[in-house]
């Protein structure tokens, strides 16, 4: 696949190879001035593995032998799912619809001709416009933000875009059952594909103030033997693995009254993190993901995320009441068993005062903003103390 650019040069377009390894690195450190945070860019070791491997559609752009920009497509077969993500042009490329052809092609062989995936996201940077309204041109839904989730320059928001292939939709498991707090959400989204009205939930909530009797934990960080744990953990089906595609965890937070085992993916590059598994064997999951957010923010992580289901109200309560707050609806994400999609909600957690001061954000970015603030606002209400009793941890 070929583009001809305004002066006539031909950009041609085709898989990354192990020749590309040393270019790659290099327009990385060009755009991003050495700053970016994902080790696939910058680590000779896993580019290779990378450029090889099937379950990643990795496409680079060229005008003769000099490489001009890159976008990765990662693959989840089992659940039709994609991300593109890593997407860079150098900048004297800009605005001259390299990427957007890059990535146009990619949707499409993905979506369309192999049918592999039936739904791609990305997340975009929000300090302009134009990563957004790139995606939007190509397609995609804005369908939530990352509060302060990555650091390059400073801690950005970013937004999460969602593309949606031509049968995603059939297969859509109907009726997501939410919390109030949930609903704003979901309406947002409700609204830009003609869905069906949720049901309404209401539990009893708990108070985020009170984390009850402190659990310690040990962490580690082996990550050939938290990798050994996870999988057979799972395979004696004696973990609740909380979906979170293209991720493996590279640490582990044990409780030492021997309770819970805690997967997670850290980058300390940054401090962000997401949970990708746990086991439990308490009697209060809220308590103890309250004390590991306490030993996780400890241990360098400064943001945590985890997606809850949106058909299981019981679990957005509880991330809800332990200080999580929701900031995205991810449609027809996950195929279940029954061979539908299941919506998922984003949850995050920063243990940095938030800074939203330098966004730009698209118009339904702005409503998920919005929503987040108005969680935001009640749950720090919800975290005052009383008036006639001093505030204390119990």
């Amino acid at each position: 696949m070929q583009l001809v650019l305004h002066d006539k040069r031909v950009v041609v377009f085709q898989p990354a190879s192990r020749d590309d390894i040393a270019a790659i690195i290099d327009l990385y450190i060009k755009v991003y001035k050495g700053k970016y945070t994902l080790p696939e860019v910058a680590d000779p070791a896993i580019i290779a593995k990378k450029v090889e491997d099937s379950a990643y559609f990795w496409t680079v752009a060229k005008i003769e032998d000099r490489l001009i920009g890159s976008v990765i497509f990662a693959i989840d077969p089992v659940n039709k799912l994609g991300k593109s993500y890593a997407a860079a042009v150098l900048n004297e490329f800009r605005g001259q619809d390299v990427m957007r052809t890059m990535v146009r092609h990619g949707l499409r062989l993905l979506t369309e001709k192999t049918r592999v995936c039936d739904i791609i996201y990305a997340t975009t940077r929000t300090v302009s416009f134009a990563p957004q309204v790139v995606l939007e041109h190509l397609g995609f839904l804005s369908t939530g933000i990352f509060p302060n989730v990555r650091k390059v320059e400073s801690f950005e928001t970013h937004g999460l875009e969602v593309y949606l292939g031509p049968k995603c939709l059939e297969y859509r498991r109907k009726t997501p059952q939410l919390i109030p707090e949930m609903l704003d959400f979901y309406n947002i989204i409700r609204g830009e594909l003609n869905l069906e009205e949720a049901e309404t939930v209401i539990i009893d909530e708990e108070d985020p103030r009170k984390m009850g009797q402190a659990i310690a934990f040990d962490v580690q960080s082996d990550i050939e033997e938290i990798g050994e744990k996870f999988y057979r953990y799972q395979d004696k089906d004696l973990m609740k693995r909380v979906f979170f595609p293209f991720t493996d965890p590279n640490m582990l937070f044990t409780a030492k009254d021997g309770t819970a085992d805690i997967f997670v993916n850290f980058n300390p590059l940054d401090g962000n993190g997401v949970i990708v598994g746990y086991r439990f064997s308490g009697t209060d999951i809220r308590r103890t993901l309250m004390w590991f957010c306490e030993e996780a923010s400890k241990s360098g992580m400064r943001y945590i995320e985890m997606l809850v289901s949106a058909y299981l109200p019981q679990k957005q309560r509880m991330a809800l009441d332990a200080r999580f707050l929701p900031c995205a609806y991810f449609p027809a994400m996950k195929i279940n068993d029954d061979g539908l999609r299941e919506d998922f909600l984003v949850f995050s957690r920063s243990f940095e005062s938030l800074d939203f001061m330098d966004l730009h954000l698209v118009d339904n970015n702005r409503r998920f903003l919005d929503a987040f603030m108005k969680c935001w606002y009640d749950l720090l209400v919800r975290c005052q103390p009383d008036f006639d009793e001093e505030w204390r941890i119990g």
